[in-house]
């Protein structure tokens, strides 16, 4: 692998290094740039951010290298295939460095606003209105039936079930909702939020997919070109299946109740076939049931 040199002028890595023509091409891809706000209130673009932030973390070994194999990589497994997509082995290998760093940092970054009462009654006034609501002779009818629950802790559960009341309660919703304005919150009420391997694996895969989705193999080279066991494979070389040096998986399905981890089979993401050349499609099994959070970060 051919080591990164280091460079004086930070857009070096965005304009001349020639090992970051992949990081660059899927950098511009994530459309994140720095800006400089000028008085008059124009800005100017820094492109080179990224690639350079990059650059600076690798060479002051502040890369997460743990669980990454190098050696894997070398494999024919592999490499044939990046010759078979006309891939360079060293531009590829800091491309998938560069969207695991990324990827890292997004998830160790990422902060949610807590959700504002107003939005909770929101949801709440949503679930009424499947109801339907009309008056009959005086008397409240409705589509379906519907029950509220309400429970003090150390105390029986309240349960309304009646359609007047159902009804009265979606009125004071509604009127309380055209009356008060929404709260904005401010960038200290933010909150970290703890999110799954499963999230590592869904940002991995859509980062690497961009870069690779419009490649056209050579189908005179003999090698695999499936390229969703690349990124697969590419996640298991990198140990993007691990959190904190474990090999599971967080279950977050339940956001109630504390997460459980859950053993995966890292093996599945190099081999993707059984016996028969039948596709198991693990990644894919496992990004179908997953479902991204709305999250920002710095």
């Amino acid at each position: 692998m051919i080591e990164l040199p280091r460079h004086e002028d930070e857009w070096a890595y965005y304009e001349s290094e020639p090992l970051f023509e992949y990081v660059t091409r899927v950098s511009d891809m994530m459309g994140e740039i720095a800006t400089d706000i000028n008085p008059d209130g124009s800005y100017e673009s820094m492109p080179h951010l990224l690639p350079f932030s990059f650059a600076s973390a690798y060479h002051e070994n502040k890369i997460d290298l743990k669980g990454v194999n190098q050696v894997v990589y070398e494999k024919s497994e592999i490499q044939d295939t990046l010759k078979a997509f006309g891939l360079d082995s060293s531009k590829f290998w800091y491309l998938c460095l560069f969207i695991k760093w990324k990827v890292d940092w997004e998830v160790k970054s990422a902060r949610v606003f807590p959700k504002e009462p107003l939005e909770k009654l929101k949801d709440l006034q949503a679930e009424f209105e499947k109801l339907n609501f009309t008056k009959v002779r005086g008397k409240y009818v409705t589509s379906k039936t519907a029950e509220l629950t309400f429970k003090v802790k150390g105390s029986k559960a309240y349960t309304i079930n009646d359609k007047d009341t159902l009804a009265i309660l979606n009125n004071i919703i509604n009127d309380y909702l055209l009356t008060t304005p929404t709260k904005g919150y401010l960038l200290h009420e933010s909150e970290r939020v703890d999110l799954s391997i499963a999230t590592k694996m869904y940002l991995f895969n859509k980062y690497l997919t961009w870069f690779i989705a419009p490649l056209k193999a050579d189908r005179k080279i003999h090698a695999c070109k499936d390229k969703s066991l690349l990124v697969s494979r590419m996640l298991y070389v990198l140990g993007v299946y691990n959190q904190d040096g474990e090999d599971e998986e967080r279950n977050e399905d339940n956001e109630n109740k504390k997460p459980q981890k859950q053993k995966m089979n890292k093996e599945y993401l190099w081999e993707e076939y059984n016996d028969k050349y039948n596709k198991k499609n693990y990644l894919k099994g496992i990004l179908s049931k997953y479902k991204h959070p709305r999250y920002w970060h710095f």
